[in-house]
Formats: structure tokens, C-alpha cells, sequence
């Protein structure tokens, strides 16, 4: 109580203190004196129900409370997916039913991610490796993740189609207790049914180098041992579905991280950050480096606060013998450099507050590969060794570099908030087109070092207005794009001549309109609603995707239906190439968000419809490139729980569903003119319950402890890239089911 009292009084004294000065500037300027709400609250509000205030297409989790999978909790998040290959080791997100580099701007502390790997398996089309950007990032580091939804201001918005993701990890506060100089904190879990053991260990430290200098250091490692296969909920050994899930997908990541954090006065603070991830897995040695220096200089200016990014990151694979079919020394390297500054500036203007933000971005995202060839030459064939290098999907080499200028105002006057942003970027990727064969017409027909630009102005604006706390309402407009990637213009199954130097950049139109509410006091004193729902709208120009083609008479590249009439009479070559759809590509939904916390208990709601008209993309099925299944029709997480013993025991349950969606046909049908592989309709899954408890022992002693799958239900993960292989052919293999019931324990130490 006398807490609360303290917080009432403290509001109270500011509110008139404030009175006075509002009411001399609302005086000279119109005559009149204008009262804004003030909004006092005795909790701290956690990261949901901040981001559940603010306007727009936003959401944030905090950390992982639950006991749950990186996938599972992002899945959790409305509009935002995940796509899910088991031998990749990375976390893909997906936004609205996009993801890949430049669709879904995946961050980690601000810095976007380009790790392109490749899982090898001896099951898919020619043993050829299953591919897909991700991030590589411990979950043991993620303190909160926060997802932007269509639109694409600032930094985060620079390549970005359908939004952006930021993870961000542990920092010097997140270890030690407030008022402390040092602290340590450490993690361990075990669970069953190969889920396996992980822990982490973190320590942190403050001091005074000289009067107004301060410095925090923290250094963190974290190791896991997770098991290469589980039983489903029939008991079967996933070993048994056929594809993998045997001794190489045993891993054991390990990772550490340092960040040191200086702040000189209250206007200079810099942080270096570098992070290290080893691991093993699926055949391949994996590592990645991450660095960072961001610089912050905030003077008592309201015209000048400027913040400064450099980042450097290095991801490697080196591919053990055998793995890669005939390849054999063979790695590939994924580098990104970016270089970022923002300056804000604050004024007033015609009657309201006004920030101004300007601000440039430099990126460049390097693949480059190194492989050797076992294939001989012969009389017959001379040049096969090179063609066998040359002709070949595995890790498409090239560079992107992108260049942007971005400016936003955000202005506030009494009730209504206007957010303007205005993104001019130039994109440019190159890198070597082998020759085409005489035979097969081609542009440039030799060998060449290919180059393509691109340049684009994207604005963005969102209006919203305060009108009562239980009706907000916000509508927005974006036009957003990303570059075509090495990985499309260079794809390769047929050397040159499937490579596309002509593609262009994806270019979206987003339009969201939805209602921020807050409501207290709905079935006691001290409880609260929030709530947020939205629907939007895409048309999505030059969606880039993969067709079948061939060769016709004359050496014309031609598709299925046309090469059954005009087929070449010399040459016969399939090749898969990369381009852009003559017709939009649309997509739209409903979201839903709501947050009731009544103290005692609470509650959760994560709701999501979305619908696409996304084409097949043959690379997906024939080479396991990209996208193999379609968001669910609908999903939702709902999250019950309650507090007891003065809300040191928390007790809850996830109930999770998928609905209908349709995925890549396991059996590769084709449409007989088009050659596009077919979909077929995946039943919706049942409902899946979680339990998961947490009980605080004293101030420094946290247990855990969940189920997952507590009814044991049978179910297939969506947008899962093993639902969809060859392998999962009916008459082959049983489809592959997800985990069946399976247990966690944790427990968590801070001092």
C-alpha cells in the first residue's frame, strides 16, 4: 500500500508541477489551456503490453518464461511464422508468409543477418543440400524479440518486404541487480525425448574508471547436447520417417559472447559486442563471428542525438567427405559489413511536438564458395570435371551491396500521431555467369562478370489518434522492396544458362488499418485489457520465384507446354530458372492481440487469418530451395495462467492450433502445361497443450518445469521443409509427425 501511495503521490506532484508550464505555453499560444492524460501505474509493464500500446503492426516477447522452443515463440506472435529445417541449425522467420533475406530483415542487437546454409542430405534430388537463410543465434542469449509488420521506416526498414525481426541478447543490466557492481547468472535445462541438456553461465561487472565514467563488462558461454531423433506420439523413432533425424543430426553448439559498455558523462556511450557460435551438425562444421561497435552521443540538445552502428559478421560451413555427393573439400562463407547513422532531432512545430530522424545505411552481403570435384573427365565428355562444378545448385557465389538514405517525422499534436517516412535505396549485385552452351540461346552467350542495379523510393505513412483509451484507431500505408539475392540470380542447376541476369526487385504496397484498447476494471479493481487488431493488404510486383524450362527449336529457352510441340531437335536440357511473376502476387489477413492481467491471473491471445495467392516455386521441390509449404489458413496461441503465494508460484497452460494449409506434393506431381508442382491440402492439426510452471525461491533462485504435448497428439509441423521432401511420398515413408509428450526441468541462478 504505501507503495502504491508513493507512486500516486509522485504522479500527482508531477502532474502540477507540469500544470503550470503547459498552461503558459498553451496561453501564448492560443489562449487556452490544453491538459494531456496522464496515465500512472504501479506494475512495470512487461514487453507485450508496451508494444501492445503503441499504433501499427508491432508486437515484442520478453523472455522465454515457457519453457519453449525459438519457433515456437515467435509462432506465438501475431503475423509471424517460422520456417523450420531441422538440419539447418538457424532460426528462418517468416512474416505474412515471406521469408529470406531482404523479405523478413532478421536482426540480432540491431545488426541483419545473412547466414545462407546448407543442410546435406542424401534423400533429396540428386543428394543435393537442402538451402534457406536463417539466423545463427543461442537461444540461452535471446532476452526479447521485437517483429514490425509492413512497414518499412528507418534502418530496419532497408531491404525489408514484409518487415523485420530484432533478437536481442543479454546485456550488462540483465546480470546484474540494480544497485549491484557485479553479478553472475546462470541457466541449465534438461529435457526428454531428445529435447537434451543446455546451460549457460554469465558474468558481469561495473566500475568507475574516473569521476562521470563509467564501464560494464559481460561475458557469457553457452553449450548445449541435443539428441539427433525422438519418438512421436505413436512411439515411433523419428530415425523411421526416412530422411534424417539419425547419428549426424546429433549437435552439440556451443557459444560465447562479450559485450563491454562505456558511457562517458551523459553524453558519449559506446558498446563492443562480439559473439561466437561453434557447431557440428549434419555433417559440416559450422561457425559464425558477429562484432559490433555502436556509439551514442546525446548532448542537452534537443537538436542532436546521433547513434552510430558498425558490424562485421562471418559465417562459414566446411562440408566432411562424402557429404555433398562427388564434392569434396568444400565450404562456403557468408560475410556481411554494414554501416548505419541516425540523428534525432526534437522541436516544436505548428502547435504539436515534432521528431525529425535522418539517416543512412551502407550494407554488402558476400557468398562465396569453394568446392572440388570428384567427376573424371573422359574422351567422350573433356570438360566434365568443370561442368560438374559449374552446374550445380550448391551455394550460388555473388555480392549485394545496398546503399540508403531514410528520413521520418513523427509528429504529435493532442490527440492524433503522425509517423512519415521516406527510404531511398540503391541496390547493386554482381558476380560471374558462366557461358552458356552454343546450343541454348543466351544473354550475354559467353562467360561475364554480371552486374545489376537498381535504385527505389519507398515512403511510408501511419496515422492514429487517442480518441478514449478503449478505441485507437491506426491506418497506415507502406511501399517497401528488397533486391533479387545471389541465391536467385546465380542458381545453377544448368550452369549459365539458368543463371537470370535480367531479375528485378520485389516491390510491395501494404495497407493496415486496426484499433489499439485499453480497458480497466472489466471483472475487478486492479485488472487490465489491452488489446490490438488489424487487418491488412498486399500486392506484391515482380514476386521472384523458380520456373521449369527448356530448350525449343532454335535454341529458345521455352516452358513445358510450349516444348512438347517445339522441342529442340539437337538439345534437351531442363533448367530451373529464377523470375519475376507477370501478375501481383496478393496477400491479406486479420490479427488479433490481447493481453488481461488481472494480477492473480491472466491470459493471452495470439490470433492469426492469413491468405496468399504465392506461386509454387519448382527450386522448393526439385532442390529443396526456399519455401515448401503455405502459412496455416488460420493459428493462434492462447495463454492461461494464474499467480499464488504472493506470485512467487506461477502455474499456466499453451494451447496452440494450426489450421488447414497446403504444402509442395510429396510425390512431385506437376501441372501437365506449366510444369508448376501442385499442392495438396494438409488437414488442420489438433489443439496442443503446454503446461509449464515457475516457482521463485528467494530473489537469486528460479525452477522451471513444463510439458510439452501433454495429450500426446499426433500433428506435422507446418512450413516444416521435411513434410515435403521426396521422401514423404506415400508409398516411401510415413509422413513425418512432430514430437510426442516430452518433459523439462530448469533452473536459473542470479547473484
Amino acid at each position: 500500500m504505501k507503495k502504491k501511495m508513493m507512486v500516486r503521490l509522485v504522479g500527482a506532484a508531477l502532474a502540477v508541477a507540469a500544470a503550470p508550464a503547459s498552461a503558459t505555453e498553451s496561453a501564448a499560444g492560443q489562449g487556452n489551456v490544453e491538459f494531456k492524460p496522464l496515465v500512472v501505474s504501479g506494475d512495470a509493464l512487461s514487453e507485450e503490453q508496451r508494444a501492445l500500446e503503441k499504433p501499427g503492426a508491432v508486437s515484442s516477447r520478453g523472455e522465454n518464461t515457457r519453457l519453449q522452443s525459438l519457433d515456437s515463440i515467435l509462432r506465438g506472435i501475431p503475423g509471424t511464422y517460422t520456417q523450420i529445417d531441422p538440419g539447418q541449425g538457424a532460426v528462418s522467420v517468416n512474416i505474412r508468409g515471406l521469408s529470406g533475406l531482404g523479405r523478413v530483415n532478421t536482426m540480432i542487437d540491431g545488426v541483419s543477418q545473412n547466414y545462407y546454409g546448407s543442410a546435406p542430405s542424401s534423400l533429396s534430388h540428386g543428394e543435393t543440400p537442402s538451402s534457406a537463410f536463417g539466423a545463427l543465434i543461442d537461444p540461452n542469449f535471446i532476452v526479447g524479440v521485437d517483429v514490425n509488420r509492413g512497414t518499412g521506416g528507418g534502418a530496419s526498414g532497408v531491404n525489408a518486404l514484409a518487415g523485420s525481426a530484432n533478437f536481442r541478447t543479454l546485456g550488462v543490466d540483465d546480470v546484474i541487480f540494480d544497485g549491484k557492481r557485479q553479478g553472475a547468472r546462470l541457466k541449465y535445462s534438461v529435457g526428454s525425448n531428445g529435447l537434451g541438456r543446455s546451460g549457460m553461465a554469465a558474468g558481469a561487472a561495473r566500475t568507475d574508471l574516473a569521476p562521470g565514467v563509467r564501464l560494464g563488462l559481460l561475458g557469457a558461454v553457452s553449450s548445449s547436447s541435443i539428441g539427433g531423433n525422438y519418438r512421436n506420439a505413436q512411439g515411433a523413432d523419428s530415425a523411421a520417417f526416412g530422411f534424417g533425424y539419425d547419428e549426424h543430426f546429433t549437435q552439440n553448439p556451443q557459444s560465447q559472447m562479450f559485450k563491454a559498455n562505456l558511457r562517458v558523462g551523459d553524453a558519449h556511450e559506446a558498446e563492443l559486442s562480439a559473439r561466437r557460435y561453434r557447431n557440428n551438425f549434419v555433417r559440416r562444421d559450422i561457425q559464425s563471428d558477429d562484432f559490433y561497435l555502436k556509439y551514442n552521443y546525446t548532448p542537452h540538445s534537443e537538436w542532436l542525438d546521433l547513434s552510430v552502428l558498425a558490424s562485421h559478421g562471418r559465417g562459414r560451413q566446411a562440408y566432411q567427405r562424402g557429404s555433398l555427393f562427388t564434392f569434396y573439400n568444400s565450404s562456403t562463407d557468408n560475410i556481411g559489413d554494414a554501416l548505419e547513422a541516425r540523428n534525432n532531432s526534437r522541436f516544436r512545430l505548428a502547435g504539436g511536438d515534432a521528431t525529425l530522424s535522418v539517416g543512412g545505411k551502407w550494407m554488402r552481403n558476400r557468398f562465396t564458395r569453394k568446392v572440388n570435384s570428384a567427376v573424371e573427365n573422359s574422351v567422350d565428355n573433356p570438360d566434365a570435371n568443370q561442368q560438374a562444378i559449374e552446374n550445380n545448385v550448391f551455394a550460388p557465389a555473388g555480392r549485394q551491396e545496398i546503399r540508403s538514405l531514410f528520413t521520418g517525422l513523427e509528429f504529435r499534436r493532442g490527440i492524433y500521431t503522425l509517423q512519415a517516412d521516406l527510404n531511398y535505396s540503391r541496390f547493386a549485385l554482381s558476380g560471374h555467369k558462366p557461358a552458356c552452351d552454343p546450343r541454348v540461346e543466351c544473354f550475354p552467350q559467353g562467360a561475364a562478370d554480371i552486374k545489376l542495379e537498381e535504385s527505389a523510393l519507398n515512403p511510408s505513412l501511419l496515422l492514429s489518434a487517442e480518441i478514449k483509451p478503449w478505441f485507437q484507431p491506426f491506418a497506415s500505408y507502406a511501399r517497401t522492396m528488397r533486391g533479387p539475392n545471389p541465391q536467385e540470380v546465380f542458381f545453377a542447376n544448368s550452369g549459365g544458362q539458368s543463371m537470370n541476369p535480367f531479375l528485378k526487385s520485389e516491390r510491395a504496397e501494404t495497407y493496415q488499418l486496426g484499433v489499439t484498447s485499453m480497458f480497466h476494471g472489466l471483472l475487478s479493481e486492479r485488472d487490465t485489457l489491452r488489446t490490438k487488431a488489424l487487418f491488412y493488404r498486399s500486392r506484391i510486383a515482380d514476386y521472384i520465384s523458380s520456373q521449369a524450362f527448356n530448350v525449343c527449336k532454335g535454341g529458345r529457352k521455352c516452358t513445358l507446354d510450349e516444348f512438347w510441340s517445339n522441342s529442340s531437335d539437337d538439345y534437351n536440357d531442363g533448367m530451373t530458372i529464377y523470375t519475376n511473376s507477370p501478375t501481383p502476387v496478393r496477400t491479406r489477413g486479420f490479427e488479433l492481440e490481447a493481453d488481461y492481467d488481472a494480477g492473480f491471473v491472466y491470459a493471452r491471445l495470439s490470433y492469426s487469418r492469413e491468405h496468399t495467392s504465392q506461386p509454387t516455386s519448382f527450386a522448393s521441390g526439385m532442390f529443396a530451395a526456399g519455401n515448401v509449404s503455405e502459412l496455416p489458413d488460420e493459428y493462434y496461441t492462447l495463454d492461461l495462467g494464474s499467480r499464488w503465494l504472493e506470485r512467487k508460484l506461477e502455474v499456466g497452460a499453451l494451447f496452440k492450433r494450426d489450421g488447414a494449409n497446403r504444402r509442395l506434393s510429396p510425390d512431385q506431381l506437376q501441372d501437365d502445361n506449366t510444369g508448376a508442382y501442385l499442392k495438396e491440402e494438409q488437414k488442420a492439426n489438433p489443439v496442443i497443450i503446454d503446461l509449464y510452471a515457475s516457482y521463485r525461491v528467494n530473489k537469486q533462485w528460479l525452477i522451471r518445469a513444463g510439458v510439452r504435448n501433454l495429450a500426446n497428439r499426433s500433428y506435422s509441423e507446418p512450413l516444416n521443409t521435411l513434410n515435403s521432401i521426396p521422401s514423404q511420398s506415400s508409398y516411401e515413408s510415413p509422413n513425418s509427425t512432430a514430437r510426442g509428450r516430452s518433459y523439462m526441468l530448469a533452473t536459473e541462478l542470479r547473484f
